[in-house]
């Protein structure tokens, strides 16, 4: 499956971009090979199709075995789109001497608490954050900061096991939820079989007139790096969380005025230079808060869902600039046009219940309103719901409409026709 294009080497893991959104991706870029665990959740199933369409480099745990066979396809460049292997893209692109994050910025980036030291180092931010390892530790570090807090792991990705703590009684349920112990040093188990650390970050309160009261108090910010400049795609607009912090979808353009736009820019660069990041596509998430914007946390890849919103939006591949980054090939000034109308993508997530789908009905009705073009039923009847997983979404609703008010009434119009029954465990 080799031609006349460079081998661009993506590892594969949890929580990527899919393999036919890859391969279109780097279509007249370069010719892609997979480089895959099977022993890694979910990555198996997908490998006889990878095979029928791309080169599939097969790989373990050993690093320097890992970097010999890949050697073998003569990448030129290397490149991830699942947080779960930035660690192990780093050290091979180490080990065969291609463009892409440092280990020791990867750390940064994948490390929440190293991560608040360097933002702390960098005078960018000053959020408190403390490391713990069992219940003792969390009310230690509460007794320290005061509520409310947030709770979350170390590293992870997708908000898995983020609560925010506003009193001792949500403290006691999210610690059962969590898996940390009440006795010192007997938090769940972690990858090596100890402890698994979180972090106790105090918590920053928004500000609902920055956004809009409807709207969530946070945003993103999609950049790319190249020789160590970051240059903004856009702010990307958040619906507001449901309850503790699951995400809800995003929008283009944000509800935000200019000026705190600009703010907003300003801080998300700062927080990437202050990482030591050099290349690549960055995912930055700012709390608008009432003393300005504040740095939730940067992410070395694209962020998820804002992949298929760029390109609707705005016509931007964020996969294909991530091709041409792990290329080493000049990206120029990217400049995003103001969109023409407000294209989001809406999650339809489940209640705080634990159980099973019962019925979930509407999805045509929906499919019927105007300004949506796509509805993806994620689940059905028997399949297992939990709201403690963040990334479980029942529905996807994307669309576009003319301005920020239809939106909302559209939002409505949406939860009006689905209809969705639970049976609890």
């Amino acid at each position: 499956m080799t031609g006349t294009l460079p081998t661009v080497a993506v590892v594969y893991g949890r929580g990527s971009a899919g393999p036919a959104e890859i391969l279109g991706a780097a279509r007249g870029l370069c010719d892609v090979v997979f480089v895959c665990d099977p022993a890694v959740p979910g990555v198996a199933p997908l490998l006889a199709g990878m095979r029928r369409r791309a080169r599939v480099c097969e790989i373990g745990g050993h690093d320097t075995a890992a970097a010999e066979l890949l050697r073998e396809h003569g990448p030129v460049g290397i490149v991830t789109f699942s947080e779960y292997c930035l660690a192990g893209t780093a050290r091979l692109a180490e080990a065969l001497g291609l463009p892409y994050h440092r280990p020791d910025t990867v750390r940064l980036l994948t490390d929440k608490a190293d991560q608040r030291a360097a933002f702390a180092a960098a005078g960018v931010d000053h959020t408190p954050s403390v490391v713990v390892r069992s219940a003792a530790e969390v009310d230690a570090a509460v007794a320290r900061l005061g509520y409310p807090v947030v709770l979350k792991p170390r590293t992870g990705a997708g908000s898995q096991d983020t609560v925010r703590l506003a009193d001792a009684e949500q403290q006691r349920r999210a610690l059962a939820d969590v898996g940390l112990a009440p006795g010192p040093g007997e938090g769940e188990a972690g990858p090596g079989g100890g402890p698994r650390d979180f972090v106790v970050e105090k918590y920053l309160p928004g500000d609902p007139a920055v956004a809009g009261p409807e709207w969530g108090d946070y945003v993103s910010v999609e950049a790319v790096v190249q020789h160590a400049e970051v240059t903004t795609l856009c702010v990307t607009g958040k619906f507001a969380l449901a309850d503790p912090l699951r995400e809800t979808g995003l929008f283009l353009p944000a509800t935000l005025t200019p000026a705190v736009e600009k703010d907003v820019a300003e801080l998300a660069a700062a927080a990437v230079r202050a990482l030591g990041v050099t290349t690549g596509v960055t995912h930055t998430e700012v709390k608008l808060t009432p003393d300005g914007p504040r740095v939730i946390e940067v992410n070395g890849r694209v962020g998820g869902r804002a992949v298929g919103l760029l390109d609707r939006a705005l016509g931007i591949d964020l996969l294909a600039l991530a091709f041409a980054l792990a290329l080493e090939r000049d990206v120029g000034p990217v400049t995003a046009p103001r969109p023409a109308a407000v294209t989001f993508e809406y999650f339809i997530v489940p209640p705080r219940t634990v159980g099973t789908v019962r019925a979930i009905d509407g999805a045509d009705a929906v499919r019927a309103l105007p300004g949506v073009g796509e509805v993806d039923v994620a689940t059905a009847p028997g399949q297992p719901v939990d709201w403690r997983h963040p990334a479980q979404r029942l529905a996807f609703v994307r669309g576009a409409v003319a301005t920020h008010d239809e939106l909302l009434r559209l939002i409505t119009s949406v939860h009006d026709r689905f209809h969705l029954e639970f049976a609890p465990q």
